[in-house]
Order: C-alpha cells, then structure tokens, then sequence
C-alpha cells in the first residue's frame, strides 16, 4: 500500500512539472477576439485559458499545449488591417453631334474628347456636372443631386440623379492600383413634357468598372438628355488615398 501510496505521489508529481502557467502579453489590442478563438481552439480539460487585464492572457496547461497556444497567439495577435480611402471623381459630360460655342473641357479631360471623337463622331462637349465621392476599400458609396437645367426640361422642373456602386476593392500595389467597382450605376430621372404633361422618364448606365488609378474611364453613355443627336457620357477616375 506504501509502495502503492509513493508511486501516485510521484506521477502527481511529474504531472505537475509537466504542466505550465505562462502569462502572455497582447500587443495590438484585440484581446477578446484572441481569448475567444484560443477557447474555441483549447481541448476541455488539459489547458485553462484566463485574463488578468486588457494586455494580457494567462495559459495554463502541459507545457507543449501552452507553447503551441503561445505561437497562436503571435500569429493573431497582429496589427488591424487600415483600410484605404478610395476617392472617386465623377464626370457627366454631354456630347453632341452638332458643333457648339460651349466652353471647352478641362484639358486633363483631353484624351477622353479624343477617344469619344474617333468613336462616335461627336463635334461638342459640355461639362453637365462633376463631383467627388469618397468611401472606404471594400465598402459601398451612394450620392444624389439634382443636374443643372436644360433647354428641354419644362420650367420648374429638375432632372435627379443617383449614383452608386455596391463595393470598391483596390487591387496592386504603388502606382499600378486598379479600383474595381461593383455594380456601378447612375440612374437619371428625366422630366418629360407630352401633350400639357409632365412625366418622369427613367435611364441609367450600370455596370461593373477596373479604373486604373489616375486614369479616366468612359462608363457608358446614354441618349435620355439629348435624344439622337448626343448623349450623356459618365467618365469616372479613381484615387487611392494613403
């Protein structure tokens, strides 16, 4: 019985060296988030996972249990993603098949009367509306207004428009980013006069976009504004901002 006795005082024993408390400092301040996965992670009775503050865990358990959760927690215990701005500037640009007196374009807007010229033969441009939007890498953006009067719209009404796309992702890195943009739609709302009344018309350009930082790009186009003789042409650039 002695001998008995000695013997499981000695396994207690070596058990217990075996065993390790280790406390471990968290670094970048996400301490729950690491404390709940480590639980999910730890087996039910051989390690003991607990806090004593915001920095720090207490593992607790056989030794190569608490260096492997140990080796875990440096793998989390990593710096938040920050994520990006992406600044989108929008043009609405109407062209005409007709020659015209109005003011000229913005010369970074050079290549784009270029491209749009040797495309669809339009002789005139004219800047309807331009604007800014910003939002974050990976989340939505939406904006509404109202456009400048047009010759063809009856008094005291306004077109309305909005502008919108689901997500933009930034893909590269330095100066070869590209903005990806989901689902990216313009919706106009046009009053329309026929016969003493007045009825809105709807239209839109809607697509999915790669816009190369720093470049400008020809959404799409629609003929809502002007009827066959031009158009309303949507022309976005993108910019990352660090």
């Amino acid at each position: 019985m002695k001998k008995m006795l000695i013997a499981l005082l000695c396994a207690g024993a070596l058990l217990a060296q075996d065993r390790l408390q280790k406390v471990v400092t968290i670094k970048n301040g996400n301490r729950n988030g690491i404390l709940h996965t480590l639980q999910e992670l730890a087996p039910t009775n051989s390690m003991v996972i607990s806090t004593s503050d915001n920095d720090h865990l207490i593992l607790s358990g056989p030794k190569d249990s608490v260096a492997g959760f140990e080796e875990i927690i440096k793998q989390l215990d990593v710096p938040a993603v920050v994520k990006k701005d992406v600044e989108t500037t929008v043009y609405m640009i109407v062209a005409s098949m007709q020659a015209g007196n109005a003011a000229p374009l913005t010369p970074d807007l050079d290549p784009v009367v270029k491209q749009l010229k040797n495309i669809f033969n339009y002789k005139s441009f004219r800047m309807l509306e331009s604007f800014v939007l910003r939002s974050r890498d990976g989340e939505r953006g939406q904006t509404n207004g109202f456009l400048p009067p047009l010759e063809a719209i009856p008094a005291g009404y306004k077109i309305s428009y909005q502008f919108e796309y689901n997500k933009v992702s930034i893909d590269g890195v330095d100066n070869a980013r590209v903005a990806h943009f989901d689902h990216l739609k313009l919706g106009i709302r046009v009053p329309i006069s026929v016969r003493d009344q007045v009825s809105p018309v709807d239209a839109s350009i809607s697509t999915d976009v790669d816009v190369p930082e720093g470049k400008k790009v020809v959404v799409g186009k629609t003929s809502a504004l002007e009827g066959s003789d031009g158009a309303l042409i949507l022309v976005i650039s993108a910019k990352v901002v660090d």
